[in-house]
This record gives structure tokens, sequence and C-alpha cells, in this order.
């Protein structure tokens, strides 16, 4: 297993379940104590868990704490983004236009488009992973923003990527996330990504919320926007039912990835 991979499961397994112990995470992921020291060690050195005596405990977003690196969050939650991207590509059509927003799930979105039979899609993104992953693809026109680099994480945001959206339109807008609380509504870790978020959202003709069920009842400290600029969204089976309620209530449409 790559350290990026097996640092993910740890992550995910500490957040699910509030504290986890080493000694079960040498059986879980089957590899020495060692191992397990140095990750749990790198992910505390990220301000992602806290170290605690015989294990580790988890860190609420809303203690400030970064996102983590790229590499390890291409598997948090892994199973969930894909299964997302497959219902995901199934509403797009031949010949949109879509905003591909940066993140790892729309990442995976973009991988399951570029296996797929298209005859013209235009692909507008901010997201160098995303562009790369379609660059292959004869039949897919990609538009990479440019604007200031967000070092690590692939991405760009900025003045000068605002006003290049000011001239584009889409079909559709996935949207992607950090969090989501019923009272809120969406939000996000970086400041700087929101107005581009927010640009994104008016310059499309439906919007889809993307992200697994981990992001539900967080509250991250940047507002993107209310319930009421999503069209739809999709979300993974371990959704919480008062959030399948919540999405009736305001009229969502809700795609729920098995």
């Amino acid at each position: 297993m790559l350290r990026a991979e097996r640092q993910a499961k740890i992550l995910q397994m500490v957040r699910e379940a509030g504290f986890t112990r080493s000694e079960e995470l040498i059986k879980l992921l089957d590899t020495s104590h060692v191992t397990i020291r140095r990750d749990l060690m790198s992910l505390a050195n990220q301000n992602l868990i806290k170290l605690e005596h015989g294990g580790a405990t988890s860190i609420d977003y809303l203690q400030g704490i970064p996102e983590p690196q790229y590499d390890t969050k291409m598997f948090v939650q892994a199973e969930a983004k894909d299964a997302i991207a497959a219902e995901a590509v199934n509403l797009i059509c031949d010949g949109n236009i879509l905003f591909l927003d940066s993140g790892t799930t729309n990442f995976r979105i973009a991988r399951k488009l570029s296996r797929q039979s298209f005859s013209k899609l235009t692909v507008i993104t901010t997201d160098f992973m995303i562009a790369k992953e379609l660059s292959v693809q004869s039949n897919i026109t990609i538009i990479l923003l440019g604007g200031i680099v967000r070092k690590s994480y692939y991405n760009t945001y900025g003045p000068y990527t605002e006003a290049i959206l000011e001239h584009l339109k889409a079909n559709i807008y996935f949207l992607g996330f950090d969090g989501a609380s019923s009272s809120r509504g969406f939000s996000n870790t970086v400041l700087e990504e929101v107005p581009v978020k927010q640009k994104m959202i008016v310059l499309s003709d439906q919007v889809i919320a993307v992200g697994d069920s981990s992001k539900y009842s967080v509250d991250a400290p940047y507002l993107i926007c209310g319930w009421d600029k999503i069209h739809r969204l999709i979300t993974d089976q371990n959704i919480d039912q008062k959030y399948v309620d919540l999405f009736k209530d305001k009229g969502i449409q809700a795609i729920i990835a098995k």
C-alpha cells in the first residue's frame, strides 16, 4: 500500500471513530508499529490529528486545520468519490460545456469522463490535474484558467481567474466543497477559492454539488452559498437521513450513489 493511501485510511478511521488505537491500525493495515508511528507523526505534523497515548484523536474543522496533502486526499473516501463520479457522468450530455471545480472528487469525475465516448465536450477548470487527465482526449476541449497557483494543490484562483470567467458560461457546474451544514449551506476551508466558485455558480445553467457524506454536518470557515443556489447534489449512501429530508424540503434533487 502506498504511504499516501495508508495515511488517508488512517485519517478516515480517526475522523470516523474520534479516537483510534495504534494497535488497531497495525492490525487492520497489516503493517509495523514503526510504520504506523511514522504515519501518525506525519498526520499530526500537518495538524490533521492529535497524538494521544496509545493512538490518535480527530481535530475539528473549526480549529482551522489545513487540508490533507493532495496525494493523501486522493485516497480519502476513495470508494465514495468513485461512486459519486459515476453518477455525475450520467448527467452529462454530448456537447455540454462544464465547469469542473478543483479537488479530488472532480478529478475522479474527469477520470470517468476520459473513459466515455462523448463526441464533443468542453471542460473549463482551474485544476491542473483535471486538465492533465483530460488532455489526451481529442473530443474534449479543455480551458485551463490562469491565475495565482495554490501551491501543492494544483489549482488557480485570484482576480485574474475571476476576470477570465466573466467571458465564459457553462451548462453544468460540478461544485466541490469542504463542508455542508443544514443552517448555513456549503462552505470552504480556503478563502481565496470562494469568489471563483461563486462566479461559476452565477455563470452556470445548473449547479450540482458533489461531495461524500463525511463533508455533511461540517461547517468550514468560508461560506460558498446557501442551499437555494443548488439544483442537484450527488453524495454517497452513508449520508444521514436528516440531510435526505433536508434535500426534499429544499426542493433539491439528490442522487445517492451506492
